[in-house]
């Protein structure tokens, strides 16, 4: 998987900083703006997401946030705003998601997804936790993300061959799934037990390739579903190379 130069530059700002999860947001912002920084809650309208108020004269900066979102939501939009500036983004910025330029939009996710939730430290809680359910668990205890992007992100590091779906009793609330991989809501509905809302754990058939199929359900009443591929070589390689690689590091440093 190609890395945008944003993640590299949010990594390398991690690096730097070796900041403790789950991330103190406003001790990040601070560390980026140069000034004490207060987090606001605003009564803002749905759509917008955080705004930065701060002028040179200023000897503090206030970021305003939704307080119509959720916490993870919040956390998020202000390491999404913090990105567009350290990173010298210029163009259609906004705080309506809509009208801010596609390219730097997801150039500002990218870099809030690695800040907030860092490779490396995704990868060593995978090879910690190697059942789905509790890996998600812990990243949604220990990193103060939501769900939705829990999901997305060990789909984009690739940690297991599979998806994961979420949806309520009538719908589809979000899904996501490695290449080649096909889950959809008529497979699952074609499996009986969903139906109770018990936690199970059993061997599927996804296009004929043997597989594992998790489901729980959140105090929310929505349901979450990991359809993983039973031959786990996607994860063990990946592992495997994200310990080498460390290890390599470490050797290089304790050299230096």
């Amino acid at each position: 998987m190609t890395e945008s130069n944003a993640t590299i530059e949010a990594r390398l700002l991690v690096n730097a900083l070796k900041p403790k999860y789950p991330l103190d947001i406003a001790w990040l912002s601070s560390q980026v703006l140069g000034k004490p920084v207060i987090i606001d809650e605003r009564d803002f309208p749905i759509n917008v997401c955080a705004m930065i108020l701060d002028k040179p004269v200023y000897t503090s900066v206030h970021i305003c946030v939704n307080s119509n979102r959720p916490l993870t939501s919040r956390r998020f939009a202000v390491a999404h705003e913090l990105a567009h500036i350290y990173l010298g983004h210029q163009g259609d910025i906004s705080i309506i998601e809509e009208e801010e330029d596609p390219f730097l939009h997801t150039e500002a996710d990218n870099f809030a997804t690695e800040i907030l939730a860092p490779k490396n430290r995704m990868l060593a809680l995978a090879q910690k936790y190697r059942e789905p359910m509790d890996l998600i668990h812990y990243i949604l205890r220990g990193y103060k993300v939501s769900l939705e992007m829990a999901c997305r992100r060990l789909v984009e590091l690739e940690v297991y061959k599979g998806a994961f779906m979420c949806f309520s009793e009538s719908q589809p609330l979000f899904a996501y799934n490695t290449p080649g991989v096909n889950l959809n809501i008529e497979k699952i509905n074609s499996i009986p037990v969903i139906k109770r809302g018990c936690l199970i754990c059993q061997k599927e058939t996804i296009d004929g390739v043997p597989a594992r199929c998790y489901i729980r359900r959140f105090k929310s009443g929505n349901f979450l579903i990991a359809w993983i591929e039973e031959k786990p070589e996607t994860l063990y390689k990946l592992l495997s190379h994200h310990r080498m690689k460390t290890q390599k590091i470490s050797a290089a440093n304790q050299n230096d």
